[in-house]
């Protein structure tokens, strides 16, 4: 608390500052508390219905086999009845982005409709998580509404 002294016609004032620093402590603890540092950053992750799932035509079907450094091994169809394949990169070219738009056009001249485009995503153990996470990114980036994430092994 402040005090007042008189000591020889001099008025001295002495503030107690005690009371001010706790207040200070106070509010730092409660902006510590109250403030978040860092939001966590995710994308969200479309689940499907419990049930036996729908079928998908084999034109309407593309795998991506994905390797390490951004290869991406693609495969229309199924492995019985190929309908066309190669390979196409993320970070290079042949564009993987660019391939999806073109067999997006290709699915739309067939059946006037994208919605049975489905897009099987297979990562390998030389994928990392950036090369699955930027795959992701595509299906969004394209508008792809279909996409399954799977294990490379049967």
């Amino acid at each position: 608390m402040a005090a007042i002294e008189n000591t020889s016609g001099k008025r001295n004032i002495r503030i107690d500052f005690a009371p001010m620093v706790d207040l200070g402590f106070l509010l730092i603890t409660f902006f510590i508390f109250t403030t978040s540092l860092l939001e966590p950053k995710a994308f969200g992750l479309h689940l499907p219905d419990a049930g036996d799932g729908t079928l998908s035509p084999l034109s309407s079907t593309i795998t991506l086999t994905m390797h390490a450094n951004g290869a991406v091994d693609y495969l229309e169809g199924n492995e019985t009845n190929v309908l066309a394949k190669g390979t196409a990169f993320l970070y290079g070219k042949p564009s993987l982005r660019e391939h999806l738009l073109e067999k997006r056009k290709r699915i739309i001249a067939q059946t006037g409709n994208d919605e049975q485009y489905t897009v099987v995503i297979k990562p390998t153990a030389q994928t990392n998580y950036k090369e699955v996470v930027d795959v992701l990114d595509e299906m969004t980036i394209t508008g792809i509404k279909k996409y399954v994430l799977m294990d490379d092994k049967p």
